[in-house]
């Protein structure tokens, strides 16, 4: 009877041999790292936890996962040869489950919606991988800034698509893009979110071609429409995609003798 592998070993390395994973790991903070080298205490570092294999492309290394803040204070003090304590993850061999411990490690701590979304695409989440994909066969980029072309905002990606498996995303994507292209202000979180939400309402009963038409005649384009939102927002006290989608509903609406949609 073989004896069954330990999930996990517990090691004492320089912290110049360690390496950061170049997939399962969120963005740099800059202020974090700033105020851990001002505070930097080499007797409080801490458990950095790990994984060890071969990263196509990168090698073979004892990558950190959790604890980047903390090497790289050390790092950039100098202390390269300071041993520190790792604890290296022996059932996470590949990179798709080391960016499931990535969110399990990061469960507590904050971690930027951005990043988290991009180690659920990595870890192989259907609802991720389903998001990215609609992303992509628009010709659209997930980005951490937003600009043309690219979307920033997964909170409100992740929250229209929850409402229907995808569907009213999908629908509010190819909108938007027929209604006024690309422009950053036509792809931005808030207005992908309220067109979503007209979809994810009245499902079927929305005439598509009539609402792209609607929209591409508002006066301004999407930039106006935010901006009548906003105004309604400071009335109403909603949100700002709620808003956005009383005012292309209302715009939809007008003129219609039949198939006028309800408010929401």
């Amino acid at each position: 009877m073989n004896p069954k592998k330990p999930k996990s070993r517990m090691v004492r390395v320089e912290a110049q041999t360690l390496r950061i994973h170049p997939l399962a790991q969120r963005g740099l903070v800059p202020a974090k790292l700033k105020k851990l080298m001002a505070e930097l205490d080499l007797d409080a570092i801490g458990v950095l936890h790990a994984v060890e294999y071969e990263i196509p492309g990168h090698g073979h290394g004892i990558w950190i996962i959790d604890g980047q803040h903390r090497w790289r204070a050390l790092m950039e003090h100098g202390f390269g040869e300071w041993p520190v304590e790792v604890k290296i993850h022996s059932d996470v061999t590949d990179s798709a489950r080391a960016s499931e411990l990535f969110l399990k490690l990061n469960d507590r701590s904050p971690v930027s919606p951005y990043d988290k979304f991009v180690n659920e695409v990595k870890a192989g989440f259907p609802a991720a991988v389903g998001i990215l994909d609609l992303l992509h066969a628009r010709g659209l980029e997930l980005m951490r800034t937003s600009g043309d072309g690219h979307i920033c905002c997964v909170s409100a990606l992740k929250k229209i698509h929850g409402l229907d498996g995808g569907k009213a995303l999908a629908l509010a994507l190819d909108t938007v893009l027929a209604a006024w292209g690309k422009v950053a202000g036509a792809v931005e979180g808030a207005v992908i979110e309220g067109i979503g939400l007209i979809y994810g309402t009245y499902g079927a009963s929305v005439d598509q071609a009539a609402l792209v038409k609607k929209l591409a005649k508002y006066p301004g384009g999407a930039a106006a429409l935010v901006g009548d939102a906003k105004g309604l927002r400071n009335l109403r006290g909603a949100t700002l995609a709620r808003c956005i989608a009383e005012a292309a509903l209302e715009k939809y609406n007008a003129g219609r003798r039949t198939g006028r949609l309800d408010p929401l």
